[in-house]
């Protein structure tokens, strides 16, 4: 079943989210960011979770980032070659 998460996923998830600095940690994040496989994580591919974030730091009264700050943000970091799509070589570059 392709909606449900089987123990070998449940494994891979744990694995990735307990150390984000691995390869195979940024390819898991990477694959779950990228909704339509191109390889490139698009503005809307990331709006897309960031709702959800900012729905439970609302929750918390926490003030969240605006979106626009968080795009920012990553372009500083990354230095994407189009500017706000990042692709997976890039990211997988920074340190």
């Amino acid at each position: 079943m392709k909606d449900k998460m089987n123990y070998e996923d449940f494994v891979w998830f744990m694995l990735s989210e307990e150390d984000k600095t691995t390869i195979r940690s940024i390819t898991y994040w990477f694959k779950v960011i990228d909704l339509d496989d191109n390889r490139i994580i698009t503005p809307h591919e990331m709006e897309y979770f960031y709702e959800e974030q900012v729905h439970r730091l609302e929750y918390l009264n926490h003030e969240p980032i605006l979106f626009v700050d968080l795009l920012c943000q990553m372009n500083d970091l990354v230095r994407p070659s189009f500017e706000g799509h990042f692709a997976f070589e890039e990211i997988k570059r920074v340190k």
